[in-house]
């Protein structure tokens, strides 16, 4: 099978800067095949002649609608340029070596400098011409890879639309249109931060409805408005003291030029509310300000929105790209309905919720990735100090974990289900198990189970199972799925993990 092989397209904002730079980090867990810029109803260019309408648009925290007052589309709004993807791609080249030593696969700078491009950048949805970004997108949509072409939306759809429209242009009026639009229709799949453009619904969601389209907007767990969610582990994380300390404290030039709140950095191209490092009146005046507060310190995480369009992507270990029900690290996800404009049903997924336990004990409905930032803040901090140590030994590494039995397990209402794990630990350290029922995600009846072990602690690395006894209900019918998460944890100081998603099938 490979890698997981993804194109990246972005706006440019300085959210999707931080989504970049912390992607890097994981460049060699899948195969990244273009980083492209494209523009959004946030950040474009500007095209001579072009004119922009003034329209009431939903906004992305759920806040009722606004009147957008973004400039004409014949003027650059909010535009930082194009430069700051080599210059994110140099700073790469500096932490290259020592990442290196931690990992096979990092690709080579000069390969990612190959693959970056600009795409369709002139305003919201602009889809005029065909642009470098567009092409090479084209390019690896027809080319004769078998695997799903994992396109990630940071910005507007519009590029990725302008390469399926110069597909169909090519091709509609030939014999092998219908087997090749249905073969493209099952190869893309779409991880969308939200809609930043009219292009999905305007175009793609037109003339490609079965094109999986799966908007990962999971903006209150890693996006700007984080600091209003509930105290917990994963809150701390993402404050100034974990950030510092963690992160930016080290000698690692990608995380040198990573941005948080209030800490100085001033942004080309943004206007006096999008500067969150140097405004010093930014809390009055930033896009939140009205219905968003919270206290806010120098050095918190600031935000990485379109991250979950590749954390889904990521082996942390649970099935997500088996079927975005199932959830994981990125989120679960659930199919929707919408249809366009020819009454045909799209294949779109949007964000589902999970119970989330807070600090004192209280149970909410929160965004499924929520409980996950503190996994994903720590194993990013570890990635962070491989490229500032140069040596193998001087870091922290991810065990493996093994399920004995497997992770399709199929067994009869009644039936005593036992799941054995293992795991290796390349840093030979101790490890902390753990088996929870995954309720969302699974039938009804899982709600009346609960692991007969659900933490076991092993201190020393002995190369013995742990095990864990399941007893599935006499409610459970056939087709029924029951999904368990178990979690394997080192014990050194990341906490660096690995998931395994078992799903037992009720016969």
């Amino acid at each position: 099978m490979g890698k997981i092989r993804t194109i990246i397209t972005q706006d440019a904002e300085v959210d999707d800067q931080n989504s970049l730079r912390h992607f890097l980090f994981y460049a060699n867990e899948v195969d990244v095949q273009g980083i492209i810029q494209t523009s959004s109803k946030f950040h474009w260019k500007g095209v001579p002649g072009a004119v922009k309408a003034e329209k009431k648009v939903k906004d992305d925290f759920d806040a009722g609608e606004y009147v957008e007052n973004s400039g004409p589309f014949d003027q650059p709004y909010r535009w930082p340029g194009t430069d700051w993807m080599m210059r994110v791609i140099d700073d790469y080249e500096k932490d290259y070596p020592n990442l290196c030593k931690h990992a096979e696969g990092y690709p080579t700078p000069d390969y990612l400098r190959r693959i970056t491009k600009v795409g369709n950048i002139g305003y919201e949805g602009e889809m005029e011409k065909p642009s470098e970004g567009s092409d090479l997108i084209k390019e690896r949509i027809l080319d004769d890879d078998e695997r799903t072409l994992f396109i990630q939306v940071w910005g507007g759809t519009n590029t990725i639309a302008r390469a399926l429209m110069d597909i169909e242009e090519e091709y509609k009026n030939k014999d092998e249109w219908s087997v090749l639009h249905e073969k493209i229709s099952k190869k893309v799949v779409i991880t969308a931060c939200g809609e930043q453009d009219p292009a999905y619904k305007e175009y793609v969601a037109e003339v490609w409805p079965g094109i999986q389209f799966v908007k990962t907007l999971q903006m209150m767990s890693y996006a700007y408005p984080w600091f209003t969610m509930p105290e917990g582990e994963s809150k701390d994380t993402l404050k100034a003291e974990f950030m510092q300390k963690e992160l930016l404290s080290k000698d690692s030039a990608l995380i040198k030029g990573y941005c948080t709140w209030f800490d100085g950095h001033h942004y080309e191209g943004e206007n006096s509310e999008g500067q969150f490092g140097s405004n010093p009146n930014i809390l009055n005046e930033w896009f939140g300000a009205k219905f968003l507060k919270g206290e806010i310190n120098k050095y918190d995480f600031l935000s990485e929105g379109d991250s979950p369009t590749f954390f889904v992507l990521l082996p942390f270990g649970t099935r997500t790209l088996e079927d975005f029900t199932y959830g994981g690290i990125g989120g679960r996800y659930m199919k929707v309905d919408y249809k366009n404009s020819k009454g045909v049903s799209c294949n779109v997924f949007d964000v589902a919720k999970d119970a989330y336990t807070d600090r004192d004990g209280n149970i909410t409905e929160q965004e499924s990735m929520w409980g996950y930032v503190a996994d994903i803040q720590r194993d990013f901090a570890a990635r962070v100090s491989w490229a500032a140590e140069d040596s193998y030994e001087k870091a922290e590494h991810s065990p493996l974990l093994k399920i004995c039995e497997g992770c399709d397990i199929s067994a009869a209402a009644g039936e005593h289900v036992t799941i054995s794990a293992i795991a290796e630990n390349p840093d030979k350290l101790g490890i902390d198990y753990s088996f929870r029922v995954y309720k969302e995600a699974s039938a009804e009846c899982a709600n009346e189970i609960k692991p007969s072990n659900e933490c076991i602690s092993k201190e020393v690395l002995d190369n013995k199972a742990v095990t864990t006894e399941i007893v599935i209900p006499d409610t459970a019918v056939s087709g029924d799925k029951i999904h368990i998460i178990a979690k394997a944890a080192s014990k050194g100081y990341y906490k660096l993990f690995d998931y395994k998603q078992i799903i037992i099938t009720v016969k």
